[in-house]
């Protein structure tokens, strides 16, 4: 893909909440390639304007897999779940019902366990707070109980690998 097309992806699908902006797109792809995790050549075949298609490198595709293999982690859960479902969307690139599963059971440990934590919380909460806190709070439980839900349920989908 080339810049331009990676800007309209993110601009046009559900991955809109990462930047779109080319101040944004054309550094990290300069850093990306420097890094040697994505190789870019010029492709004059489409206009008079030539641009550069980027491709992962070997090295690239190696170190994105061991992204998506990492362990999920009580901070990514409470810091970063968005990562961790960009994570499982392209979890198909690691061809093995056997990660996927494993990624799923570990989302769905590490949530029930900050559910846990949140329930605690809640119980500690200051007689006089304002009620909106409160109710915040049980917002945030409540999609932390879906997520989980809905990672189990997911599992279904999986078999291990043979």
């Amino acid at each position: 893909m080339s810049g331009y097309d990676l800007r309209k992806v993110f601009a046009e699908t559900a991955l809109g909440n990462y930047s779109s902006s080319p101040g944004a797109i054309y550094p990290a792809l300069a850093r990306l390639e420097k890094a040697g995790l994505i190789e870019g050549e010029e492709d004059r075949a489409q206009s008079l304007r030539p641009r550069k298609l980027y491709r992962p490198s070997a090295e690239g595709r190696r170190v994105f897999r061991e992204w998506l293999s990492q362990d999920v982690t009580r901070d990514d859960v409470s810091r970063s779940f968005d990562e961790l479902m960009l994570r499982f969307a392209f979890h198909s690139a690691l061809g093995s019902s056997t990660a996927t599963r494993r990624f799923l059971e570990r989302l769905a440990a590490e949530v029930e366990s900050y559910v846990e934590e949140l329930r605690r919380q809640r119980k500690l909460f200051p007689q006089g707070a304002p009620v909106h806190s409160r109710l915040a709070l049980e917002a945030g439980i409540e999609q932390y109980r879906a997520s989980a839900r809905w990672a189990r349920k997911a599992l279904g989908h999986f078999k291990e690998d043979e």
